[in-house]
C-alpha cells in the first residue's frame, strides 16, 4: 500500500463528507425561520425509527430544557455500527439507499442535521452493537461550528477520535434499566435559547397526535427546569368510542385526558380532537395545526385546508418536510401522495356517516373544504378540485351534519335547511 495515496483517499471521503455538510447547513440557515420546530420532532423520529423492528418494544423519551442547554432521551434499542457512521459522516439509511422497505421514517440521514438548527455543539451518549453483537458505552462531541471545509474536517476526525477512546465494552446485565442514548444540545445565545422554547411549546401541542399516530411510543417526559413545569403525555388504552383514543397529559401532578378522534384504513389515518362531557362527543375546531403528517406533523402544512387532519407513513414529504409532492406527471411519488389523500376522503365520508347517526356534537368543524394556501410549484390544482374539494363539498352539502335547536338530538343536512343571509334585516332574520 502506498500511505500517501492512501491518506489523500481518506482525505478526499472526508472533504466530502464536510461540503455536504455545510451545504446542509447553508440551506437550513435560509429556512430557520419556519423550522424552529423541527428538532425535536427530527430527534423523535430517530427514536422511533431505533425500534421500528422490534414488535414488543415501547418507547420512552425525556427531554430536559436547562437555561444553557436541552437533553433528549430515551430507551430505545442500542446503535449500529452503521447509526455511528451516519451520524458522524451524515449517511443515509441503508435500507432507504438500496430502496428496501422499511418501517424506519429516516434514520440519522440529512433529517438529523436539521437539529443543528438548535446548536451545531451536541455531545451523544449511548450503547453501540458491534458487529459481532458486543456491546460498548460511547461518547463524542458532534462539532460543526466551522464555516468552512477545512475548518470542518478536522472536527470529523476529533468526534471519530472521541468515539474510539471512549469506547468502554460492557455486558448488557450490566447496565441499569432506563434510558440509554442522550443527545445532549449546548445552547450558548439567545437565539438558540428561543428555538429551544419554540419547539418544546410546538411539540406540547401536537405531541397528543403523534401518540395517537404511533402508538410504540409509550409516553413521552418534558422536564422544563426554567418554568419549573414538567409535562408527561402517555398513551392510554382507554376506549370511550370504537374511533376515540385517549391520551393522558400530566403537568406537575395534575391529569387531564386528550380524545382523539380518528379512523384508519389501509396505509392512512385520519384525525381531530374532540371534547367528552356529559357523555356528549363535541368536536373541536383544529385551528392552526399541521393538516397533513408523515406520523409527524409537516410544519408549513397549517394551510393546507382539508376538514381532518390526515397522516400516513407513505407521504413522500418534500425536502424540508413543509409539505408533500402534489404535481409532475408519471412520478410514483406525487401519484402515491393523491392515492392517500383521495383515500384519506374516503375514510372521511364513512366517518361522518357514521357520526351524523351517533352522540357527537358540532361536526361543523371538521367540514371545512377551501384550497389550500402552498406552493403552485409542487400543487395540482385541477385534480385538487375534482378529486379532493369538489368531493367534500358535494358531501357535506348533503350530509346529516346540521343540529336543530328545536328538535333536540336531530340532524339534518344544509340542502333541507335555509340560513338567514347577513344582508337580511332583522325582522327578516327572526322571521326565517
Amino acid at each position: 500500500m502506498i500511505q500517501s495515496i492512501e491518506e489523500g483517499r481518506k482525505e478526499d471521503g472526508n472533504r466530502s463528507i464536510a461540503e455536504k455538510i455545510l451545504k446542509r447547513l447553508h440551506d437550513l440557515e435560509k429556512t430557520k425561520e419556519k423550522n424552529q420546530g423541527r428538532w425535536a420532532w427530527e430527534l423523535l423520529q430517530n427514536a422511533k425509527d431505533n425500534i421500528a423492528d422490534d414488535e414488543q418494544k415501547s418507547l420512552s423519551i425525556q427531554i430536559i430544557l436547562n437555561e444553557n442547554s436541552v437533553e433528549f432521551k430515551h430507551n430505545g434499542l442500542y446503535f449500529s455500527e452503521q447509526d455511528i457512521r451516519g451520524i458522524i459522516n451524515q449517511i443515509s439509511s441503508k435500507e432507504k439507499e438500496e430502496g428496501c422497505e422499511t418501517k424506519k421514517t429516516g434514520r440519522f440521514g440529512t433529517g438529523f442535521l436539521t437539529t443543528h438548527i438548535l446548536t451545531k455543539l451536541i455531545k451523544v451518549k449511548g450503547v453501540v452493537e458491534d458487529n459481532e453483537k458486543n456491546h460498548h458505552l460511547f461518547e463524542f462531541t458532534l462539532d460543526r461550528t466551522g464555516k468552512s471545509t477545512n475548518e470542518l474536517i478536522p472536527q470529523i476526525e476529533n468526534a471519530w477520535i472521541e468515539f474510539h477512546k471512549s469506547t468502554k465494552k460492557i455486558n448488557l446485565s450490566d447496565l441499569e434499566n432506563g434510558f440509554n442514548t442522550s443527545f445532549y444540545y449546548f445552547l450558548e445565545t439567545d437565539k438558540q435559547k428561543e428555538i429551544a422554547r419554540i419547539g418544546l411549546e410546538e411539540f406540547l401541542i401536537l405531541l397528543p397526535y403523534v401518540l395517537t399516530f404511533i402508538p410504540k411510543i409509550g409516553d413521552v417526559v418534558i422536564i422544563d427546569n426554567i418554568k419549573d413545569k414538567n409535562v408527561t403525555y402517555e398513551n392510554t388504552s382507554i376506549v370511550h368510542n370504537k374511533y376515540i383514543k385517549t391520551i393522558t397529559k400530566s403537568e406537575n401532578g395534575n391529569k387531564t385526558d386528550i380524545h382523539i378522534l380518528f379512523s384508519t384504513k389501509d396505509e392512512v389515518c385520519i384525525a381531530t380532537e374532540v371534547e367528552i362531557k356529559n357523555e356528549e362527543y363535541k368536536i373541536k375546531y383544529i385551528g392552526d395545526i399541521p393538516k397533513l403528517f408523515c406520523d409527524f406533523p409537516l410544519i408549513g402544512t397549517e394551510t393546507f385546508y382539508l376538514p381532518v387532519i390526515v397522516n400516513s407513513f407513505y407521504f413522500s414529504p418534500q425536502t424540508e418536510r413543509d409539505g408533500i409532492w402534489l404535481k409532475g406527471s408519471d412520478d410514483p411519488e406525487v401519484d402515491k401522495n393523491k392515492y392517500l389523500l383521495e383515500t384519506a376522503m374516503e375514510i372521511y365520508i364513512d366517518l361522518i356517516n357514521d357520526l351524523q347517526n351517533n352522540e357527537f356534537k358540532n361536526l361543523f368543524n371538521i367540514v371545512e373544504s377551501r384550497f389550500p394556501l402552498t406552493n403552485l410549484d409542487y400543487f395540482d390544482e385541477l385534480w385538487f378540485k375534482n378529486h379532493i374539494h369538489k368531493r367534500v363539498k358535494d358531501y357535506v352539502f348533503n350530509a346529516k351534519i346540521v343540529e336543530i335547536e328545536s328538535e333536540i338530538g336531530e340532524k339534518k343536512s344544509i340542502q333541507d335547511l335555509w340560513f338567514p343571509m347577513k344582508s337580511y334585516e332583522n325582522k327578516l332574520r327572526e322571521k326565517i
